[in-house]
């Protein structure tokens, strides 16, 4: 009977033992996992948004640039949406937006093009399962580009449409240099 009793109380002696040991930051919990689970590694120039309209934010990154094709992939985290090519393009930025017509966050992007003085703008949506043009693609010339300057937004007058900039090339016989580039801005309806 001793040794049965001897031999029922040294586990539980050992784990208590060992049971010191273990660092209270060291335990995990909860909290701790779900915490790390959020910790996403994003790939550099990558994009938090919610393309789903549906409150889950997934990542959109340029995956690769071809510059001999001039073509830019635009891809997203874990494959969860189709792929877009950007043409005539050697890379990109990316931004996200918010229209009002859309449930769903909307992808901005700034091609980089071969001539470096445009910056042309894709705006893309995802919606009936597929990513749509929002509106035509638009350029605006560097000599145009301020740091304040919001390429597209929503029309505060009609929100059907919206308000994009773009470059137009002014002749103008009294300047030095006879051309300039123009920013002009125009109401656009949403493709469908």
């Amino acid at each position: 009977m001793r040794v049965f009793l001897f031999v029922f109380l040294i586990p539980f002696l050992g784990c208590k033992q060992n049971s010191g040991n273990i660092e209270p930051d060291t335990i995990p919990t909860v909290d701790n996992v779900v915490e790390a689970e959020r910790k996403i590694e994003l790939p550099e120039g990558a994009v938090m948004a919610d393309f789903f309209g549906n409150k889950d934010s997934i990542y959109a990154y340029v995956a690769k640039i071809d510059t001999t094709k001039q073509t830019t992939l635009v891809a997203f985290e874990k494959k969860f949406l189709p792929e877009i090519v950007i043409p005539e393009s050697i890379g990109a930025n990316l931004q996200i937006l918010k229209l009002k017509n859309y449930p769903n966050n909307v992808l901005l992007v700034n091609a980089k093009l071969k001539d470096t003085n445009f910056n042309e703008y894709y705006l893309f949506v995802w919606k009936d399962s597929l990513w749509k043009q929002a509106v035509n693609r638009f350029a605006i010339h560097k000599s145009n580009m301020a740091d304040s300057l919001i390429p597209i937004i929503n029309n505060p007058k009609d929100s059907t449409l919206l308000l994009r900039h773009y470059s137009v090339f002014n002749m103008d016989s009294k300047s030095e240099t006879k051309f300039t580039w123009k920013l002009m801005q125009e109401s656009v309806p949403l493709n469908d």
